[in-house]
């Protein structure tokens, strides 16, 4: 199991975007199989109370820096440091620090960081950078000629750098004069579920059924041969056939009053195997009928409706992705015109799969509120941290020399 230690100033629970941050990092390595160990001011498998920014010593040596001054107490700070961190360094694989080597809270930690770096094989140092002291206007009367000021606009070789952004990537790369493509980009997340609310219930449907990620189309309807759900389901599927990463998921079930429903149903599941994951009939995938709440939080975390029934008295799905400013795809007939009118992406009532499939490829690309959903998935954390963040900790991780 690869150990990695986990460098911040404050352990999550304090509150803040880094700690944050931090704290999903934190969990997801854990899940991925490695023994993570953050070392901070907080109570954890490290406790290192002189990495703490509001520590009474690093406050004091933080304002005298601040003001130009420099003291024994840097000196005995660093080395206090360098030796509570040097046996936690030697038992990791992989060091990850966040912030500390570029920002200027505890000045003494990072030169003690950059201290211990020299004993690292090459690789095994990851610096993180969500902020950049040293190109920050406001830390500009705090900035001073030479050492230990500088540490901050050098780079420590044989480390790898990640920065949250392409903005961070071109400071960093400018500051410490190094390529712009040896530094990493892995973007922070946010938690969609979180965000949208979504009950403890949806949050396990969502994960159970691999979410995360992925485009969501729903269709609320139940099984029968007017919603045209077949071809709903054959439309997934040859859109994930063109890459996309898509679920469908078809809320309802076969409908009680026609006996041939049942037989809809076993057409359906053949056609849901061969979409290959790209469509779900929760029907079989949940037990019990789905509570109206929980159709709606769905359609609240769904990237479009798809609707391409061939004949409806009303449309209630279409007012309610409407009111949650969803992108519709929607069968071109009166009942549905004279619901949303042009607000939605339509399709003839006899449309065959590769129809619908470009109009709902034509809807995610073009509909504003389609797009801005895109941006917000392609920026969720489970994304996130099994793509980016896991593979490039975890990765081709080095051996551990003395610190």
């Amino acid at each position: 199991m690869p150990r990695v230690l986990l460098l911040h100033y404050t352990f999550p629970g304090i509150v803040g975007g880094v700690e944050m941050v931090l704290a999903r990092h934190a969990a997801a390595l854990r899940d991925a199989g490695a023994d993570v160990v953050i070392a901070a001011a907080g109570v954890r498998s490290a406790r290192i109370p002189e990495l703490d920014s509001r520590h009474p010593m690093v406050e004091r040596v933080f304002h005298e820096l601040a003001a130009g001054e420099v003291s024994e107490r840097l000196e005995h700070l660093r080395e206090r440091i360098r030796e509570r961190l040097a046996p936690e360094i030697l038992r990791s694989e992989r060091v990850v620090a966040h912030n500390v080597l570029t920002l200027h809270k505890n000045p003494a930690l990072a030169l003690a960081l950059r201290d211990l770096a020299r004993g690292m094989t090459p690789g095994k140092l990851v610096v993180w950078v969500h902020d950049l002291a040293w190109t920050d206007r406001r830390y500009a009367r705090q900035r001073h000629d030479g050492e230990p000021w500088d540490t901050f606009a050098r780079p420590i070789p044989g480390a790898r750098y990640v920065a949250v952004s392409e903005a961070r990537r071109d400071e960093t790369a400018q500051l410490l004069g190094i390529p712009d493509d040896a530094i990493a980009i892995v973007p922070n997340g946010i938690d969609l579920a979180e965000v949208l609310r979504l009950s403890s219930t949806t949050r396990a449907l969502v994960d159970r059924l691999g979410l995360g990620g992925a485009t969501v189309l729903l269709l609320p309807a139940r099984l029968t041969r007017r919603k045209r759900v077949e071809v709903a389901i054959d439309a997934a599927a040859a859109l994930s056939r063109r890459g996309r990463r898509i679920r469908l998921l078809v809320t309802g079930g076969p409908g009680p009053h026609n006996a041939d429903n049942v037989r809809y149903l076993e057409e359906l599941r053949g056609r849901v195997t061969a979409s290959r994951g790209a469509a779900v009939l929760l029907h079989d995938a949940v037990p019990g009928p789905l509570s109206h709440r929980a159709v709606m939080e769905l359609l609240s975390l769904a990237d479009a409706l798809v609707f391409p029934s061939e004949q409806e008295g009303f449309g209630i799905p279409l007012l309610e992705a409407a009111a949650l400013r969803v992108p519709i795809i929607a069968s071109d007939i009166p009942a549905h015109r004279a619901l949303v009118g042009e607000q939605a992406t339509y399709v003839a009532p006899d449309a065959d799969a590769d129809q619908l499939a470009a109009a709902i490829e034509h809807a995610l690309e073009s509909d504003a509120a389609a797009r801005r959903r895109a941006v917000a998935r392609e920026h969720e954390w489970s994304r996130i941290l099994a793509d980016r963040v896991v593979p490039l900790v975890l990765g081709e991780r080095s051996g551990t020399r003395s610190a």
